[in-house]
Formats: C-alpha cells, sequence, structure tokens
C-alpha cells in the first residue's frame, strides 16, 4: 500500500505552476528532501522558502520540518530494493524471484505516472468520442500492432467494430471515404514514428477524429491529432522501460473500455 503522502504528491490538485514543479522535483528525488532545508530546496527548485512551505501545508503538514519527517517515515516503509528508479538495477537481480517484487513495482509506477498526467476532460470526450463512433481504427507499428490488437479486442466483444492495423495501409488511408463516425487511435510512445504519422495527417486531412497515443505531447504526431493520451515516457536506454511502456497503454486504452461497457450491458 502507498504511503498517504506520497499518494498526495503524486495525485495533488489545484496547485500553482512552480509548486506542480517542486512536487515533480521532489518525487524525482525524494532522498534531497531529507538534506535540504527549505531554503536549500527553494534554490535547487529555483522557487522561494516561502512557496516550499505553502507547498508542505497544502499537502495536510504542518511545514517543511514535518513534511520531511513524514515523508522520511514513510519512505522507509518502502523496500529498498524498490526505491531504486534505475531499472537497470532491479533487472540486474537477475532471478525470478527478484521478479516477484521488481515486475509489480514497474507495473505500479507507470500507472501511476500515467494517472498523474491524465487529463480528465480530454479523456471524457475522447470517451464520448469513442460511444458515438461505429467503427474504432487503431494504428500501430511492431509491439504497438499487438496492443491495438487487445484494445481491439476488447470493443469487439462489447460488439463494437474495432480494427487493429499493423502499420498504416496508405491505399486504406488514401481510399477511404471521410466519416465523422469513425474514430482512430495512432500509437507511437516517441510520437516521431513516420509512419504513424503519415497516417494520422492523411486521416486528419479527411477531417476525421484522430488521437494519439504518445509518451511525448509536444511530438510531431500529437500535432496532427485532434486530442493526445499521454502515455508513460519510454527510453530506449532503460531496458525496462518497454514493458512500463506497454502497461501504460493497456491502461489507457482499457479506462476507455470500461466507459463503453455501461452503455452496452
Amino acid at each position: 500500500m502507498e504511503s498517504k503522502l506520497l499518494q498526495k504528491l503524486k495525485y495533488a490538485s489545484q496547485l500553482t505552476a512552480q509548486e506542480k514543479h517542486i512536487v515533480d522535483y521532489i518525487l524525482n528525488n525524494p532522498e534531497v528532501v531529507f538534506d535540504s532545508t527549505a531554503h536549500e530546496l527553494a534554490q535547487q527548485t529555483y522557487t522561494s522558502s516561502s512557496t516550499i512551505v505553502r507547498l508542505c501545508k497544502k499537502l495536510g503538514t504542518k511545514g517543511y520540518p514535518d513534511f520531511q519527517l513524514k515523508l522520511a517515515l514513510e519512505y522507509q516503509q518502502i523496500p529498498s530494493a524498490l526505491q531504486t528508479q534505475d531499472d537497470h538495477a532491479i533487472a540486474e537481480q537477475g532471478n525470478v524471484l527478484a521478479a516477484i517484487d521488481s515486475v509489480p513495482y514497474l507495473y505500479q509506477q507507470a500507472l501511476e505516472d500515467t494517472r498523474r498526467m491524465l487529463n480528465a476532460p480530454v479523456l471524457l470526450r475522447i470517451a464520448n468520442w469513442v460511444k458515438e463512433s461505429v467503427r474504432i481504427d487503431v494504428y500501430g507499428s511492431d509491439m504497438n500492432y499487438y496492443l491495438a490488437q487487445q484494445a481491439c479486442a476488447k470493443w469487439n466483444e462489447l460488439g463494437i467494430s474495432a480494427i487493429a492495423h499493423n502499420s498504416p495501409n496508405m491505399h486504406y488511408l488514401n481510399t477511404m471515404n471521410p466519416n465523422n463516425l469513425t474514430l482512430s487511435f495512432v500509437i507511437s510512445h516517441t510520437g516521431e514514428n513516420q509512419s504513424m504519422i503519415e497516417a494520422a495527417k492523411v486521416l486528419s486531412n479527411k477531417q476525421m477524429k484522430v488521437i494519439a497515443v504518445t509518451g511525448n505531447n509536444h511530438s510531431t504526431l500529437s500535432r496532427h491529432c485532434d486530442e493526445t493520451l499521454l502515455a508513460y515516457g519510454y527510453n530506449e536506454q532503460l531496458r525496462l522501460s518497454k514493458m512500463s511502456s506497454m502497461v501504460s497503454v493497456l491502461y489507457l486504452f482499457d479506462m476507455l473500455y470500461m466507459g463503453s461497457i455501461s452503455d452496452t450491458y
């Protein structure tokens, strides 16, 4: 079970831009809180001591010293083998028994990071588009194609016509009739896969609704889509990042799938 203060840090709402920056900094470097005064943390985050204290109070603590103490106590409850964000260190344990703890941790981190990045109004808008559509196309290449297949299989079980495309079929895209009742998802972890970008361009030019599923909100793919569902950022230099990215994408599609069930049954 995750600690209450860590949950507040990850899911805090109604924060200023400066406070969000501080929260992100702490989540990425939790140990820095234990060794820094409020003034030192303010210097590292380019904010002010008063902003640090105000944030601590918003998170339900009495001030920075109280925040330090509670975070330290909760952080100690996390198994030491799981405190690292470095998936290389986790993998180096090199045995299946280590995976009993490390795999759920990787899943949890991917899900929590994806949840924290969610834009609720965007998710609701896309869920409504799913309900209004008569057909769903999901485009993905390599690993992403199998994620597309899983998403489509679930919608098809509900009687919603959904087709997974292994890379874009340009003949199909160029000859298809524009249809506002067809909803398209295009998956690319980096948002820079050229074939996925081309698919999004063609669909967008036909005035069809297109959603990017990507780890980069400012990617080329996102610029050619109506909306973006932000997934866990894929990092090629981290060996287990691909697994986390897959979990993140499935989570996004499963939320939309759950939204489809209520109107179907």
